[in-house]
């Protein structure tokens, strides 16, 4: 469930575009349905504001969920930075906890919150039944440097 370093700044927000510039990357690819692995979406690799060593895939069984693993989370690692993508399909928009309410340049809203042990950015795509977490958390109780604008530019990097 490993892979190897950022080939391409180009690479597309999608399923395949991770699977091929990751080519060692071994995935649980025969747990997550069809339907869902064309539907998963993360930043390009050129938004993420720390160079990549790994990335790591963990399809997740959730409460919610009755027909397989709903919650993907793709989990990009730098030399000590790590950014949590997590896709959970859902069609109902959760409550967000939220220090900030910002719009995505597609006109979603979006729920920042920069407290606590790391940073994070979530938002409900209701066309895709889809609610997309990016986080950084803080390692060892340190703080981390990144703001809101890092964070909005992969949010608006995802297709």
């Amino acid at each position: 469930m490993f892979g190897c370093s950022k080939t391409e700044e180009s690479k597309e927000s999608n399923w395949e575009d991770l699977l091929s510039s990751n080519p060692k990357l071994e995935t649980n690819q025969e747990e997550i349905p069809e339907d869902i692995l064309r539907k998963i979406k993360i930043p390009k690799y050129s938004t993420i504001p720390f160079e990549l060593n790994q990335v790591q895939i963990t399809p997740l069984q959730t409460s919610v969920s009755v027909k397989g693993p709903l919650l993907i989370d793709i989990i990009f690692k730098g030399k000590k930075d790590i950014l949590h993508v997590t896709n959970l399909f859902v069609k109902e928009n959760p409550t967000l906890a939220t220090q900030e309410t910002v719009e995505l340049n597609n006109g979603i809203e979006a729920h920042w919150d920069g407290q606590g042990d790391g940073k994070i950015l979530s938002w409900h795509d209701s066309k895709e039944n889809l609610v997309i977490d990016l986080m950084i958390p803080s390692l060892m109780g340190e703080g981390n440097d990144y703001t809101i604008k890092d964070f909005l530019k992969m949010a608006n990097s995802i297709e």
